[in-house]
């Protein structure tokens, strides 16, 4: 399934990617979920934009809320791997020692 855009945004945050000395403007963008068109699992599409990064995304869930917390958990996956291919740091206002604001995913049962 290709998207062109994320929809209806139901969240977004700006982060700053510094390297070299400059500074880079990234924008994420988090559309509702979706059904699939075709049974019942749901998708959740996100955006990120900046440092030639364009494309919407999408990650599936078997509900709505699991597809927003696997996006949420792809979404920081990527950020921090654009943040280690860049050889900067990315930071938002939120944070300014790194933490990008998106909790790491627990998939283990203690």
């Amino acid at each position: 399934m290709k998207l062109e855009s994320v929809g209806e945004v139901i969240a977004s945050r700006e982060f700053s990617l510094l390297r070299k000395g400059e500074k880079t403007e990234l924008v994420v963008l988090m559309g509702k979920p979706e059904a699939f068109p075709q049974g019942a699992d749901y998708y959740c599409p996100y955006q990120i934009k900046g440092f030639g990064r364009e494309k919407v995304m999408a990650i599936a869930g078997i509900d709505a809320f699991q597809a927003i917390q696997l996006a949420l958990g792809t979404i920081r996956v990527e950020l921090e791997v654009i943040g280690r291919d860049s050889g900067g740091q990315i930071l938002w206002e939120g944070d300014e020692a790194g933490y990008l604001g998106f909790a790491e995913l627990r998939w283990d049962r203690e």
